[in-house]
């Protein structure tokens, strides 16, 4: 008897749908949960390898959902920094694809850079409910490219804020991003540098593709919560060392942001080393340890970026989509309907 194919439905969510799907709450709620179960399964971290390609590189993000093994999600991101000049196309593209990991179904692919902006600014806001002063009313973002209003969304859900600076180099485009994302209840201006925009705030975010320090050495930040989103490899650099040999330092992975984020050049200069790096995302989800221990000491977190927040947030996406019949249906086996 031949044997009959079965349908074989898989998702799938544009960046629009992603949008629609993933507000910041839920995603928080959900990453909060899976770093605490990568507590007891540090197996489960996750794999990044990256490749360097004409004009770019191209990196892959690959893990299993921590503690509950059940999805497994990987992502390809292709960054092309002269794209745009070159073929009027973006400089970053991807995708995320969702695979059951019990009986190997794929189940979704999504658009990746929506996704990984979501991921992303869930991550600080996360890592700042252990590491931000809870009465935390004012931020500062620090690059106002499209990272930057998935950062606003993301703190305005958790924390209580009232004033919002904002600083880029692009100053139309800052002034551009204030006007756009003010509300009645949390005031957004752009300063006029990065010194203004951190003066005396509680909660500051980086968001920027800098080779050299946007905080230097000089400025005074403590008190702060500083999320410090952009340096993803060896090149790109935000935050001076010596605002890392002098905050309570944690971060999303060790490995990586030892290898790639600011915490690599505090290691290479000499005034940290991997031992005095207090806490990662999953001792402080488990309740292994404490994020901010005084209310005036200045708390850094260095995030790279991992596929546990891929895989999560990409799960969730799923759920959602598969609750709400959102995105699009395709029948990969190729079988009648």
């Amino acid at each position: 008897m031949a044997m009959t194919q079965r349908r074989q439905d898989i998702v799938l969510l544009s960046g629009h749908d992603l949008r629609r799907l993933l507000p910041p709450q839920p995603v928080i709620a959900a990453l909060r949960e899976a770093y605490a179960a990568l507590a007891s399964n540090r197996e489960e971290q996750g794999r990044s390898l990256g490749f360097v390609v004409e004009g770019g590189s191209i990196h892959v993000k690959s893990g299993l959902l921590p503690g509950s093994r059940l999805v497994f999600a990987s992502k390809v991101n292709v960054n092309l920094p002269e794209n745009w000049s070159k073929h009027r196309l973006p400089t970053i593209q991807g995708i995320v694809v969702v695979v059951d990991a019990q009986d190997g179904r794929p189940l979704a692919a999504m658009e990746s850079v929506t996704l990984t902006g979501i991921r992303t600014a869930a991550t600080a806001a996360l890592a700042a409910t252990f590491g931000a002063r809870a009465n935390s009313k004012s931020l500062a973002i620090i690059g106002c490219g499209a990272q930057a209003a998935y950062q606003l969304d993301a703190f305005r859900s958790v924390f209580p804020l009232q004033t919002v600076r904002v600083f880029d180099t692009n100053h139309e485009r800052a002034n551009s991003f204030a006007t756009a994302t003010a509300t009645t209840t949390c005031a957004v201006t752009a300063a006029p540098s990065v010194g203004d925009a951190v003066k005396h705030t509680d909660i500051c975010v980086t968001c920027t593709t800098s080779q050299a320090p946007v905080l230097t050495a000089a400025m005074h930040l403590q008190g702060c919560f500083v999320a410090a989103i952009g340096a993803d490899n060896p090149e790109k650099q935000e935050i001076a060392p010596e605002h890392m040999r002098r905050a309570r330092v944690l971060v999303d992975d060790l490995d990586a942001c030892a290898a790639g984020g600011d915490l690599h050049h505090a290691l290479r200069d000499g005034v940290l080393t991997r031992d005095q790096v207090h806490a990662d995302l999953a001792q402080l989800a488990a309740g292994q340890k404490v994020g901010r221990l005084s209310e005036q000491e200045t708390v850094l977190f260095d995030c790279t970026g991992s596929a546990v927040q891929d895989v999560t947030a990409a799960w969730l996406a799923y759920r959602e989509a598969t609750r709400t019949g959102a995105g699009l249906r395709f029948d990969l086996a190729g079988a009648s309907a």
